[in-house]
Formats: structure tokens, C-alpha cells, sequence
């Protein structure tokens, strides 16, 4: 068996899967029944780890992409050194800044650890499995548009759009059918149509809570951060405030529905401070989880807020 676990909010996350599943099926004819699609967070990573390596019979493989290391998932060293024993390949491919003796920890450990931060993660998954193959390379540019934000390519914009609007346990088999589509080159399926049109409905009402719930703070040695929220994806919410406010110095978007918070900023080191609520990413946006972040008067919890504008002056660049 193989099972694939991904970062299950982006379009680098699950074209990723898409060339993994592509490879499997089209190159070594493994049976579809036989690749098992997982998708993870941050915050449940380490627990979906554990689900298939504290089983009595481990995969084949398990490959991991598009996920970055958090500092609490040291714990998982010893399932991986126990898989490393029971001939379980473990294969891990991403491009988030982690620390060099971590890199050499899980090298030690791991089949295959390979972390590029200058390409996606579907592109170094491309590039192992798929280099030559059209679709996969197709999959890989658009992932590489959507993850760095140079905006060449309009269905970047909906799948990203589509999967963000498909995250949660409810629409896991909706997450399998794009991994499904996109592993086939089917990059324009009536099904995408269906999606756009619904999430449109959905992400107009949402963007006007977020104008409503707007709020800009002065730092000292930065300038002005702006902040908002609502049941709608973290990063949505920074990349709009990023594009109405490009004046601002940082960008903190809530999604309320997981009280998950993404950072973007050019001014802030964003992965050291998401990394003070035991979050990370990359230096320019990152994010991490909080459990206290809207009270129940619908607003941002203000010791949140208290504590993370001190924190932010330890990251100025």
C-alpha cells in the first residue's frame, strides 16, 4: 500500500498528491484501491503520522509533501526510526525553511528527504517522480503560480479558490476528486464550474465581514499592521488585505471557523514569530492555530492581540 499525506489547503498540497497518484497508477501500475489519499494541517499532522505508523502493518511507503517541520513534531523521531526497522519508506518533499540539524535528523531517518525552498513542493515532487511528463509538469506550473503569487495563470486562482472552498472533514471526497482531476490532466472538468460558482456566493459575503471587521494597529519601528477575520481561509484574507492596504507593513488574516491565522509581511521575519504559537512557514507568511482568538462578542480576543504586537517587534527585520 501507499499512502500520501498532504497539506490539504493549497494547490501545491494537493497537486503534489496529484503527480504522486499519477506516478503510482500510470508509471509502476499500481492499483488506484492501493494509494490511500490523506489530507493534513499543522494542527493534526502529527496525528495522522501516528494513525499509520502505530499500525501492526505499515505501508510500503509513506510520502509526505508540502508539509513543513513545527518544533512538536519531534516526537514522531522514534515512529520514524521504527518504520526505518520495519522496511516502511518514508519519503518527505517540501520547500519550507527548517533547521539544518533537523534536515540532517530526518536525512538520517528517511528513504528520501528533499526540501527546496526556491521551487513548490510540486515541482521537487515533479521533478523526483515525473520530470518528463506533460500534465505533471502542468500541475507543477500551477501550483508554482499559486504558491509565489505571480498570478500568470487564471486557474491557479480557481483551483486554489476551489480547494480552499472543499477544506474540512465534510469535503474530503471532494478533495479526492480534484486530486483525482488533476492527476489525469483534467484541469477544467464541469465539476470545477459548479465549484467557482457556488465558492463566488460564499467568498462575497465573507469578504464583506472581512471589510467590516478591519482593524489597524500602529508599531513602533514598523509602522501600521492590519488585521481581520472571517469563516474564510487566513491566507484570503491577508492576500485582500495585502492588495486593498499594499501601504500596510503586515497582514494577519483569521479564519474564525478553525481560529487559524496566517502572516504575510516583507518587514517581518513571519516563520520565527508564527513559530512563538508553535506554528511556521515561510519568512515572508506563515501561520499557526490558536484556541483564544474571537470572544464571544465576535471580536479579536484582546490579550491575543496584546501579546502578539510585542512579539512582532522582536521579528522587524
Amino acid at each position: 500500500m501507499i499512502i500520501s499525506i498532504t497539506h490539504e489547503v493549497d494547490l501545491d498540497g494537493l497537486g503534489s498528491q496529484a503527480i504522486i497518484k499519477r506516478y503510482f497508477e500510470k508509471v509502476k501500475y499500481i492499483e488506484p484501491q492501493k494509494i490511500r489519499l490523506y489530507f493534513a494541517q499543522y494542527t493534526n499532522f502529527k496525528e495522522k503520522v501516528k494513525s499509520v505508523l502505530n499500525r501492526e502493518e505499515l505501508p510500503e511507503k509513506l510520502i509526505i509533501s508540502d508539509l513543513g517541520f513545527n518544533d512538536d513534531f519531534n516526537e514522531l523521531f522514534p515512529l520514524f526510526k521504527k518504520a526505518q526497522i520495519m522496511d516502511c519508506k518514508i519519503f518527505w518533499f517540501d520547500h519550507h525553511i527548517v533547521d539544518s540539524k533537523i534536515r540532517l535528523k530526518l536525512k538520517q531517518l528517511l528513504s528520501v528527504y528533499l526540501n527546496n525552498k526556491k521551487k513548490c513542493a510540486a515541482e521537487i515532487v515533479k521533478d523526483y517522480f515525473l520530470p518528463e511528463d506533460p500534465i505533471a509538469n502542468e500541475i507543477a506550473e500551477y501550483a508554482r503560480d499559486s504558491d509565489f503569487g505571480t498570478n500568470k495563470y487564471k486557474i491557479s486562482e480557481e483551483l486554489q479558490s476551489v480547494i480552499a472552498f472543499n477544506r474540512g472533514i465534510k469535503k474530503l471526497s471532494n478533495r479526492k476528486h480534484i486530486v483525482n482531476f488533476l492527476s489525469v490532466g483534467n484541469f477544467l472538468d464541469v465539476w470545477f464550474d459548479q465549484q467557482l460558482e457556488s465558492l463566488k456566493i460564499w467568498e462575497e459575503r465573507e469578504i464583506q465581514k472581512v471589510t467590516r471587521n478591519i482593524k489597524i494597529y500602529g508599531i513602533e519601528n514598523l509602522g501600521e499592521i492590519i488585521i481581520s477575520f472571517a469563516k474564510i481561509g487566513g491566507g484570503k484574507i491577508a492576500k485582500w488585505l495585502k492588495q486593498h492596504y499594499p501601504e500596510k507593513k503586515l497582514y494577519l488574516g483569521i479564519d474564525s471557523r478553525y481560529n487559524e491565522v496566517i502572516i504575510y509581511s516583507d518587514y517581518v521575519d513571519c516563520r520565527e514569530l508564527a513559530r512563538q504559537y508553535h506554528g511556521g512557514g515561510h519568512r515572508n507568511r506563515a501561520g499557526f492555530k490558536i484556541s483564544t482568538l474571537i470572544n464571544k462578542r465576535n471580536e479579536i480576543d484582546k490579550k491575543f492581540l496584546e501579546d502578539f504586537v510585542l512579539k512582532i517587534l522582536k521579528y522587524v527585520d
